[in-house]
């Protein structure tokens, strides 16, 4: 368990591999963050452009969506630091109907060239339950078969309880966990990663969502600094791997 950025080298190499444009700054930007200060190679994955997440058809019309989101993806990685990223160009919420060892294969193809230590993505339910992301769950799973590498640490992202709880009438108002009756909670103790966002990692994570205006300038217009912080100051995950003890 992570109680400080120096632990997060213990990481070594991350690949970070995402369903759409923002899954990536929620579920683990403060980890990246600090993996970037410490010289850690830091390698990005986006399955979709999130073509389909139309909010304000008005302002954001989904015709333009995506490329209007990988804009802002563009702008919310170089707040975090980020320069290695790359898109796997399926449909927002298509992902199911793709060939699954095609797409697997892709991101087999980014491992073997990476070679990294430490995968984070979703777990098998998504972790609200979208099809896009339990597919790019299933996705990963099968890459790693591929290249046949048991060293590499695959996590999973999860809710820690205090920050379910901290953004619960925020993520109820504007549906986060739209397709499942509860997201995976966890318990402190029961992280494999648990990092806790120093302030000024926390306070460039919250800019970062601002890059995001299509997905989260309602939200965060309507939510107080103090609270999405709460929601977005702890980033866990849980190790899907067993063949290696944790890292931390």
């Amino acid at each position: 368990m992570s109680k400080s950025s120096k632990d997060i080298t213990r990481l070594g190499t991350i690949l970070s591999v995402w369903a759409h444009p923002d899954d990536e700054t929620l579920s683990c930007a403060g980890i990246m963050m600090a993996a970037i200060a410490n010289d850690q190679k830091v390698i990005c994955v986006t399955a979709t452009r999130g073509e389909a997440g139309v909010r304000d058809e008005s302002r954001w019309p989904a015709t333009n969506l995506g490329k209007i989101r990988s804009k802002e993806l563009a702008a919310a990685l170089k707040i975090m630091g980020v320069t290695d990223h790359h898109w796997l160009d399926y449909p927002d919420g298509g992902c199911d109907t793709a060939q699954e060892e095609k797409a697997a294969q892709k991101i087999a193809h980014l491992i073997e060239y990476h070679n990294p230590d430490t995968i984070l993505t979703f777990g098998p339910e998504g972790l609200t339950g979208h099809s896009d992301h339990c597919t790019v769950s299933r996705w990963v799973d099968l890459a790693v078969r591929l290249v046949a590498n048991s060293k590499i640490g695959v996590y999973h992202a999860t809710e820690l309880r205090e920050s379910f709880e901290a953004g619960q009438e925020i993520s109820t108002k504007h549906n986060f966990f739209f397709n499942i009756d509860r997201p995976p909670i966890v318990e402190a103790g029961e992280c494999d990663i648990l990092f806790r966002l120093p302030k000024e990692l926390l306070a460039k994570k919250y800019m970062a969502l601002q890059a995001m205006p299509s997905q989260y300038e309602d939200i965060l217009k309507e939510s107080e600094k103090d609270t999405m912080y709460g929601m977005i100051g702890a980033e866990a995950f849980v190790r899907h791997v067993k063949s290696v003890d944790s890292l931390i």
